[in-house]
């Protein structure tokens, strides 16, 4: 396992960082507080959250981390987006932002992918049920718990009467 800070993602991370700082400086004081503030706020978040990922030695648990990075990342942009809207911000920054927060969404979406490719592929992971007598485990569907596939499906057949 690898440093956080030297992964490619983290980098990108700390761009995006160093960005919204200068995003934070350029806004008025009118709406520094509430957007400048938790534009960076958001932007460390990540950050920590790309440090929780990789440090997780379950692939459940990277999982967890890289999903709720993904939905800080969707914050940043939603904000970075409304300051743009606003005319808060420069055009150029506006588009290095969205650039930025394009690669790290990329990137988190491919490690993502490969962690959640180890939980249903581990021998361990939660879908594994034991066969009673045959001393072996089959493997449920990757589906989440309590979902019920076709249940809300309209266009499964109807019942017949």
């Amino acid at each position: 396992m690898s440093l956080a800070t030297d992964l490619e993602i983290h980098k990108q991370g700390t761009a995006l960082l160093d960005l919204c700082a200068d995003v934070q400086a350029r806004i008025p004081r009118a709406f520094r507080a509430s957007m400048g503030y938790r534009i960076s706020d958001e932007c460390v978040e990540i950050l920590v959250l790309i440090g929780r990922a990789n440090a997780a030695r379950q692939p459940q648990d990277r999982a967890n981390h890289l999903e709720k990075l993904l939905e800080r990342l969707q914050v940043a942009q939603i904000l970075l987006r409304s300051a743009h809207a606003k005319r808060l911000i420069a055009t150029k920054l506006w588009a290095t932002s969205i650039e930025l927060t394009d690669t790290i969404g990329k990137m988190a979406n491919g490690w993502l992918k490969s962690a959640r490719a180890r939980v249903t592929s581990g021998p361990t992971s939660e879908g594994a049920v034991a066969t009673p007598g045959s001393g072996t485990t089959a493997t449920t569907s990757a589906e989440p718990q309590g979902y019920t596939p076709g249940l809300f499906d309209t266009t499964a057949a109807a019942p017949a009467a």
